[in-house]
């Protein structure tokens, strides 16, 4: 789990699942771009993943990047979303990205989104809807 910095932005993979990305202050369209091919390879070969995201400090995303994200949450294999400590501008973006992205899911249902003041929430969501999904395998 080794941290990959982008910018002034973070994102790694956690095994078993779990894509953590943590966004401060405005994201280029370049490291924009990066960050969403991170997570494409992030994504590959596995059965799901699951966003846990840091917004504490989110400013601003690209237009372009926005677009892009919604791409890339559509094409991994992405099954819930925690998103934390979110001020209400970063929650605005963030639901931005979100809605698009539920416009082109044939079922939003299987990729479920909260939003938590606490990482700690954030994760104790994930790890139940992990056994949620684990149990109706």
């Amino acid at each position: 789990m080794a941290d990959e910095t982008i910018g002034a932005h973070i994102t790694y993979f956690e095994e078993p699942d779990i894509i953590f990305m943590r966004l401060v202050g405005e994201v280029s369209r370049e490291e924009g771009m990066a960050l969403n091919q991170r997570h494409r390879t992030f994504g590959e070969g596995r059965h799901h993943v699951f966003f846990l995201i840091d917004l504490a400090r989110l400013e601003k995303i690209d237009p372009e990047v926005r677009r892009v994200a919604t791409e890339t949450l559509r094409d991994v294999p992405l099954r819930g979303m925690a998103l934390y400590s979110a001020p209400l501008k970063a929650k605005v973006i963030a639901k931005l990205i979100i809605t698009a992205l539920n416009m082109f899911k044939r079922d939003a249902s299987t990729n479920p989104v909260i939003f938590t003041k606490t990482e700690d929430e954030a994760r104790a969501w994930l790890a139940a809807r992990r056994l949620e999904i684990q149990s109706a395998a």
